[in-house]
């Protein structure tokens, strides 16, 4: 049987080849990032292309609409479909870099046009973009050798006055910003918002997957020691995981705790029953069996120190409290 007479099939490798292509690792090949030559000028430049190099991103050099700048758009692997078409997508990152040197920033903030600046330089980039796809990017300012120019021109411009002017850019524009000193600082932080953006689309899919409907939260992932919930299925496995994680706690009395209370909701309820002078002592006397086995008339016992220490995490509300 032909591979195109068999769509269910090409859809499944077309699953499973879209998934391996976003995790992280393999989703960098697939990112370009787009930069102005004035970006790469000395003294500032030059370790960008290496540390791209290095992280496995494509790159091309192309004159921005604003000078100095940087975007990123990625590609989505080419994939022939079951009639034999064949389809291939761009799609460009809302990110972008602004770098600034340090004596163009002063004379901007002096003359209080560091706002406008950056307005303009995001309506050049939002212009840009091709006709019905305007896409408002968010755009990250790096100040570079701001530190040395002002200590080769004391007085040129005030601390507040620099502080003020980087507080307007995040409050009416949400922009961030770095003041970096070297070529190594300005490389690495390229490559580490590329990397970011490549394996955004496998954070949102793990969020979705993994995450709480209202709260946004992990609840899980697809690491070997990770363990999964769904509804009530898990909950006492990763109750004894979350055991196992306290000192001097072992798998045998992360079982033994357990054979009495299952869940941690069961062992919570005990201790609000047994009362505070009681619940520290609840698990002194549960009997440990040994790999597995029987108990034997020598068993070992949890004992009143760690089934203190046990009580104390589960219900102190002290920040500082010691166990």
């Amino acid at each position: 049987m032909s591979t195109q007479s068999n769509p269910d099939r090409l859809k499944r490798l077309a699953y499973i080849e879209d998934q391996r292509n976003q995790k992280p690792g393999h989703c960098n090949r697939f990112l370009h990032v787009v930069i102005d030559p004035a970006f790469l000028r000395e003294p500032h430049g030059a370790q960008v292309l290496p540390k791209l190099t290095e992280l496995g991103c494509k790159y091309e050099l192309h004159q921005q609409s604003s000078p100095s700048t940087v975007t990123f758009y990625r590609t989505v692997p080419t994939k022939v479909t079951a009639t034999g078409t064949v389809s291939d997508t761009r799609v460009d990152e809302p990110y972008a870099i602004l770098l600034l040197d340090g004596a163009s920033f002063v004379t901007y903030v002096q003359n209080h046009q560091l706002l406008a600046i950056i307005r303009s330089v995001k309506q050049g980039l939002l212009e840009a973009e091709p006709c019905g796809d305007k896409l408002d990017r968010r755009l990250s300012l790096l100040v570079f050798g701001l530190v040395s120019y002002c200590r080769e021109h004391r007085g040129c411009v005030g601390r507040r006055q620099t502080e003020q002017a980087l507080t307007e850019l995040q409050l009416y524009e949400d922009i961030s910003h770095q003041l970096l000193e070297t070529d190594e600082q300005v490389g690495t932080f390229v490559a580490q918002l590329a990397r970011s953006i490549a394996e955004r689309p496998y954070k949102q899919q793990q969020e979705e997957r993994y995450g709480g409907a209202d709260q946004g939260q992990y609840f899980g992932n697809e690491k070997k020691g990770c363990v999964r919930v769904e509804g009530l299925a898990g909950l006492q496995q990763l109750f004894q995981a979350q055991l196992i994680k306290i000192p001097s706690v072992t798998l045998e009395i992360a079982e033994a705790i357990l054979s009495v209370y299952p869940t941690l909701n069961a062992l919570m309820e005990a201790f609000r029953v047994a009362g505070e002078q009681h619940a520290p002592n609840l698990l002194a006397s549960i009997a440990i069996r040994r790999a597995g086995g029987p108990i034997a008339t020598t068993a070992r016992k949890i004992g009143p120190e760690l089934s203190r220490k046990i009580y104390l995490l589960y219900t102190s509300t002290n920040p500082k409290q010691e166990l």
